[in-house]
């Protein structure tokens, strides 16, 4: 099917859902408004339709596929998106989203049903500024983007860790990176922010002379303006080592072991840097990938990341390879799941007396999604999977030594353990089961944790702050910062009609 065919398919898939969308008189106004200021940047189902019907589906998640906007703003540059903001102003009742690479797959963040639309589609990939030793990263499309620009000059970006995730979504929302141990969080590197703020002027937001709301910025997503372009620090990067290993359910222990050796050690080395993935699927099969990084052409050959590969594998074949190549290989699997889905996070302190965590955590996981994996139609759903990310002290060093981030990171903390929820499925009828045990996950670590932690010895009131970029939209993220209420302060001051807290998608403080 040529990409021609392609489109009018889905136009025609589009006007059978849309003749049920009737977008407010207000928001038919704003939207014709905006085209009248940016004449060939609006589409519309009317207006440029197959354009229209091709943007709509260019979210990972299929069921925000579903979500019409009245109209979409295709900008170029900050100036437009502060033209179509200073318009959306005298449309008060309009609601609004803003989209980077479509990643996120809660349905309330970067899509929006019968609203404005303003999508990044032409502000895509990053320059290097060799005199000042930056990158001038823009917010739409893929870290698959952003990373091939950069590494021809021979220098990367601390950023996502699959390829397809989106750029701005990742930076805004903190962003873990393979580069963490050595960097911190991706937004602890951004210097600047060119922003449209909410009442449509740009300001360049910058570390140095805006302390507050560059920390604030670092953490918080879409709530303090939309951000048309990134100056981020750079970190200078040859050729890597690594890429994905599948396993099967045999290797368990000996992979929970090597897991968590790495949390009490691995950061030791800060150039190592992995991902464990649980996944369970039809018929109660149970599996592992491990994602690996290390900045160097060799890895070790002893130590805590070292020895992830001394279990015997005949499918894990890591290499000397480019980060853009790691970075894609990682990726490329997960955007042909092509299914509805969700995020779901926990934040969970590494517990040396606890080996067995690991298991009890992926053991609940499978004993709850057991009726949705193994009931017909076998095409219910597709997978289910936790991902433990180590998130080691040494992070909070690296970010307060930068300005520090609104999670609140510092050289105090202890060292965590983030853990994302994901769930694949096929049909809108099981959106509510999907949810559902997504939440019961949550809940069930909610008693367990603390009777852990208890168990150990440990403190009671350690500060284990939920992680934006993978979390669902109903978690009380900004909530369990430490400084919600200065940031909840300044959120205001900056946008006190409330255009991003009220009217625009994404977590609110």
């Amino acid at each position: 099917m040529d990409k021609f065919t392609s489109l009018a398919l889905a136009t025609l898939l589009f006007g059978a859902q849309s003749a049920f969308a009737i977008p407010t008189e207000a928001t038919t106004k704003a939207c014709n408004e905006i085209n009248n200021a940016l004449p060939g940047k609006v589409l519309t189902p009317g207006l440029l339709k197959l354009e229209y019907a091709h943007e709509t589906q260019q979210y990972w998640a299929t069921n925000l596929r579903e979500v019409d906007p009245a109209c979409i703003v295709q900008p170029d540059s900050a100036q437009d998106v502060s033209i179509a903001i200073k318009i959306l102003n005298k449309y008060p009742t309009v609601k609004l989203a803003t989209r980077s690479g479509g990643h996120d797959p809660n349905k309330q963040h970067a899509a929006v049903q019968d609203g404005v639309l303003i999508a990044m589609t032409n502000l895509v990939g990053a320059t290097y500024d060799a005199a000042e030793d930056v990158a001038y990263v823009r917010p739409g499309g893929e870290w698959n983007d952003v990373i091939g620009d950069l590494e021809k000059s021979g220098v990367a970006i601390a950023g996502g860790r699959l390829g397809l995730v989106g750029v701005a979504g990742l930076l805004l929302g903190g962003g873990l990176s393979f580069l963490g141990a050595q960097e911190g969080l991706a937004a602890d590197n951004i210097i600047e922010w060119e922003t449209v703020m909410a009442n449509g002027s740009i300001v360049n937001v910058n570390a140095a002379k805006h302390p507050d709301l560059a920390q604030a910025m670092r953490g918080s997503g879409s709530q303090f303006g939309i951000v048309t372009q990134f100056k981020t620090k750079v970190h200078h990067m040859g050729d890597v080592w690594g890429g994905s290993c599948v396993f099967d359910d045999s290797k368990s222990d000996a992979l929970y072991a090597a897991l968590h050796n790495f949390m009490a050690h691995g950061a030791e080395d800060p150039k190592a840097a992995i991902i464990l993935t649980d996944l369970v699927v039809a018929a109660g099969i149970k599996t592992k990938i491990l994602f690996s990084f290390y900045d160097n052409p060799k890895p070790p050959t002893s130590g805590p990341f070292a020895d992830f590969f001394k279990i015997v594998n005949p499918l894990c074949l890591p290499k000397t390879q480019k980060y853009s190549e790691i970075l894609k290989a990682n990726g490329e699997p997960v955007r042909l799941l092509n299914a509805r889905a969700f995020f779901r996070t926990y934040t969970v302190p590494y517990i040396a007396s606890r080996p067995q965590m690991y298991k009890e955590i992926r053991d609940k996981l499978a004993e709850l999604t057991g009726i949705f994996l193994n009931t017909l139609p076998v095409v219910r759903a597709i997978q289910f999977s936790v991902d433990f990310q180590p998130l080691p002290s040494r992070f909070g060093k690296m970010s307060e030594s930068k300005g520090g981030n609104a999670m609140g990171l510092s050289s105090s903390d202890p060292d965590r353990i983030i853990l994302i929820y994901q769930g694949a499925w096929n049909l809108p009828t099981d959106d509510a089961l999907a949810f559902g045990i997504a939440r019961e996950l949550t809940a069930w670590l909610d008693k367990v944790v603390p009777q852990w932690i208890a168990e150990a010895g440990m403190p009671s009131d350690m500060y284990m702050p939920l992680f934006i970029n993978d979390a669902m939209w109903d978690q009380p993220v900004f909530q369990s910062y430490k400084d919600y209420n200065k940031f909840k302060a300044l959120q205001k001051s900056v946008d006190p009609k409330g255009l991003w807290s009220t009217r625009a998608g994404g977590f609110k403080y």
